[in-house]
């Protein structure tokens, strides 16, 4: 059997927690989210934002207590320089590679583009090479700025992860452009609420008005509504970022301006969630705080069984009626929550096709859990250890492999996944660890 000091482990050191959906379109999704959202380039996105066999677009939610401004300006062409102690310019080399740096030099007006965070000049630099058309940048130095380390650091807050693996496949199932065209087909314009807004992550910001101003404003297609907690009203903004399918809840107690008459929803954050955010104030960068992962299910009381009886999660809230939702903690200061809805299955791309999907190109591509493809969306948070040791047993005597597309729980053995019966996974273990029987020759139970 494993040691004790494995499992107490398995929490593995990743502070802020993320939410790692793969693109086609890595660029394109760093782009838009560094432009629009309080975010920055990971600290570990690669020279180039190359890096870990993908091409990243990986960013980090900016802290409360960090940058108050934009510091990093992107420039669509490299002008003069001015000497300025408080800068470091550089020009952008392409993908894949690092900036060539000038410290101690600003450069002139002329050729601004926007601006973003960033902790560093190399995450300045990242910035210039996911944007089109920026050549040059000038990061603005602080005694907030921080840099070094592999993986989500202390100083970075919730990583919202879309990766290009380029070498891992979709056979089974629909390609990621093909499923993105699904997502788009059933979103239309917005106008509407639909299940596949479900597959996304809810974030806490005091105020909607500044995102929805800017949207607004260059046309971005966005969905609001309103929900209440029992006592008071909420509202949400929700969107899927360009280029992909990773979709983003923003929700907050001010009313948008203008808005009289929003669609309703149902509670979109739990009790826990709300107690924490209720009487947070307003932020200089609009933050956003983490409340919730969501996915959407076909089979609610699956979920239920899955999370409660063998990960031995704890419920957090729980809803019943035409849309059933359950949440359970995840253990890092967020809820993963689960929406069935009565509604879906007369939809032409319905969740449990969406599932079908997902579960088609693991069984084709993963003939062993030493394989993994494309498809391995998953959620940096935390099954307790008592369901570590469930799972251990449960696995020694049903093996799942080999994988078909009625499977609805499995593993996979690099960083230990747990593939949960949506098709989406849970990245248990840090980088080249394995808790399951038969994975780099070590034996669970």
């Amino acid at each position: 059997m494993k040691s004790s000091l494995l499992l107490a482990n398995v929490a593995f050191a990743q502070p802020p927690g993320k939410n790692t959906i793969p693109t086609s379109h890595a660029m394109t999704n760093l782009e838009f989210m560094l432009k629009y959202l309080p975010v920055t380039v990971a600290e570990d996105n690669g020279a180039g934002n190359v890096a870990h066999g993908s091409t990243n677009g990986r960013v980090q939610t900016l802290q409360e207590n960090s940058y108050t401004e934009r510091n990093c300006q992107l420039y669509s062409s490299a002008g003069s320089t001015t000497s300025s102690s408080s800068h470091v310019s550089m020009t952008q080399n392409g993908l894949g590679e690092a900036c060539s740096y000038s410290s101690g030099m600003q450069y002139g007006s002329g050729s601004e583009m926007h601006m973003t965070f960033a902790h560093n000049e190399a995450q300045c630099c990242n910035a210039c090479v996911a944007t089109d058309g920026c050549l040059a940048a000038t990061f603005t130095t602080s005694s907030n700025d921080h840099s070094g380390g592999r993986g989500p650091q202390s100083w970075e807050g919730f990583g919202i992860h879309q990766p290009d693996v380029t070498d891992r496949q979709t056979t089974g199932g629909l390609t990621l452009d093909e499923l993105e065209g699904k997502y788009d087909a059933r979103f239309g314009d917005f106008s509407e609420f639909d299940a596949f807004m479900d597959y996304s992550v809810t974030f806490y910001t005091y105020d909607l008005q500044p995102y929805i101003d800017t949207f607004k404003a260059d046309s971005i297609p966005h969905f609001l509504g309103q929900w209440s907690d029992g006592s008071e009203t909420w509202y949400s903004m929700i969107f899927k970022v360009p280029g992909g399918t990773y979709m983003l809840e923003l929700t907050s107690k001010v009313k948008p301006s203008g808005a009289s008459s929003l669609p309703q929803m149902e509670q979109r954050m739990s009790p826990t969630a709300i107690s924490k955010y209720s009487n947070k104030g307003s932020s200089p960068a609009n933050v956003l705080l983490i409340a919730s992962i969501n996915r959407a299910t076909s089979d609610i009381d699956r979920i239920d069984q899955v999370y409660s009886s063998m990960f031995m999660m704890a419920t957090t809230h729980s809803i019943t009626g035409k849309a059933s939702r359950k949440c359970f903690d995840g253990g890092r200061g967020f809820d993963v929550c689960f929406t069935s809805r009565d509604s879906d299955s007369v939809k032409a791309f319905s969740v449990k096709d969406h599932e079908d999907n997902m579960w088609g190109v693991h069984a084709t591509t993963m003939t062993s859990p030493e394989i993994s493809d494309k498809y391995t969306h998953h959620g940096g948070y935390s099954i307790p250890n008592s369901g570590i040791t469930y799972l251990q047993s449960y696995w020694s005597s049903n093996e799942p492999y080999p994988l078909s597309k009625d499977t609805w729980l499995a593993y996979a053995c690099f960083q230990s996944y747990v593939f949960d019966p949506t098709g989406f996974s849970i990245q248990v273990g840090g980088p080249g660890r394995s808790l399951w029987s038969g994975c780099n020759g070590e034996v669970a139970v």
